[in-house]
């Protein structure tokens, strides 16, 4: 139930698995040194119909398999003859469901805290949020893609190793993922019909990455805001007091905001993309109606009401940070925070009273933790994943 369990690998892939794309990276591990990318590949996802949940996992599952049967290809072809015996999956939305809870057992005598007592509290925590889950998503048989204690404290004090500690009152603070079991079912078969029953496999929330990575690079900010944009879906975890206090996502996108702001002119999509194109290779401010800012402002508009309402349902004003964190993924993306951080600036990017102030986490910044990053451009998130992989192989 650690937040973190080793297993030694020399060579593994690294599946990133987003919206609308697979990523797909080979990586060399070494002890005490920088991971190695030696190759990375994207692959994007034939889902024209969201809603049709068979025929997503299909694309899905056809994806998987030409990834890995391209980077072998490379692989042969830059001589590298190293076996690869584990795959690292990392699932985001909306493969995947994630939600953080506190724990708290207070008895009138000491009690001993063992793997009996943890699984059972953290058990019946579990099966109460897939319950909840069946209801909200009318989806069944839910599954545990992973489960990490981030932090505990016996008797209200931060302790590391609670195992065989004895007290009064225990706080867990737990995070777990969920997958449906026919996604989690379809990566086990897609690696042990291709690879053999013996191949290891280790799955992770694309939340539990990001979360580590940002956790470790800025130990002064306890409290802080998360967004991921992607395509379709964007995903928000608040952290307060160095834990993972909510998590959320609501459907909207990259692709939203254009196509909302597209409804609103007389423009072709073609057109209106070689307008955003012209503006962000010039490096214009971004004010006038030619260059792209404008013609955006409707998208910008709607993400920043749906982003302010989800954040009010997990959120209360006495617990909203500060600090808004993003990645500077995409060309929309970085438009996006670059509205956001010039209304901070004007002193209008607020919420529920509170100012919000916008820090832009930059692939460069990624790369310095990683050998060859530089190479593999525009995949800040599958970089996080492979820092995460090499925090648990250097353990």
């Amino acid at each position: 139930m650690s937040f973190f369990f080793c297993k030694k690998t020399s060579l593994s892939f690294v599946f990133d698995i987003r919206d609308t794309s697979v990523s797909v990276g080979v990586v060399k591990l070494e002890k005490d040194k920088k991971p190695e990318i030696i190759l990375c590949q994207k692959f994007e996802l034939n889902i024209h119909d969201a809603k049709n949940y068979k025929k997503c996992i299909a694309s899905l599952a056809k994806v998987l398999d030409k990834a890995v049967v391209s980077l072998r290809k490379e692989l042969v072809k830059i001589g590298n003859k190293e076996s690869i015996d584990t795959y690292y999956f990392f699932i985001g939305s909306p493969w995947s469901v994630s939600q953080s809870k506190t724990i708290k057992v207070i008895k009138d005598k000491l009690f001993e805290i063992n793997n009996s007592l943890l699984k059972k509290i953290i058990g019946d925590e579990e099966l109460y949020i897939e319950n909840s889950l069946e209801r909200q998503v009318f989806e069944s048989d839910w599954d545990v893609l992973e489960e990490k204690i981030i932090q505990s404290k016996l008797n209200g004090y931060v302790i590391d190793d609670i195992y065989g500690k004895k007290t009064q009152s225990l706080t867990v603070e737990l995070f777990v993922s969920f997958v449906t079991k026919e996604i989690k079912d379809k990566l086990f078969s897609f690696v042990d019909s291709r690879f053999g029953k013996n191949m290891k496999i280790q799955n992770h929330s694309c939340v539990i990455s990001s979360y580590s990575f940002l956790r470790d690079l800025h130990l002064n900010k306890n409290d802080y805001i998360y967004i991921d944009v992607g395509k379709l879906i964007t995903d928000i975890y608040v952290v307060k007091d160095e834990i993972i206090f909510a998590v959320a996502s609501f459907p909207f996108g990259e692709e939203n905001i254009i196509e909302t702001s597209v409804s609103k002119t007389n423009l072709s999509r073609d057109i209106f993309m070689s307008h955003i194109s012209i503006g962000q290779d010039n490096k214009f401010d971004l004010v006038s109606h030619n260059n792209g800012k404008d013609i955006l402002k409707t998208g910008f508009d709607e993400w920043e009401e749906k982003f302010k309402d989800t954040l009010s349902k997990i959120c209360n004003e006495m617990n909203i940070p500060n600090n808004l964190l993003v990645i500077s993924s995409g060309m929309i993306t970085t438009m996006l925070i670059k509205e956001l951080s010039n209304k901070e600036k004007d002193k209008k990017f607020e919420h529920l009273g509170s100012k919000i102030e916008v820090s832009i986490i930059g692939e460069g910044l990624i790369n310095n933790y990683i050998s060859c990053a530089k190479a593999f451009a525009n995949e800040s998130y599958l970089k996080m994943d492979i820092i995460f992989i090499n925090k648990i192989f250097n353990k």
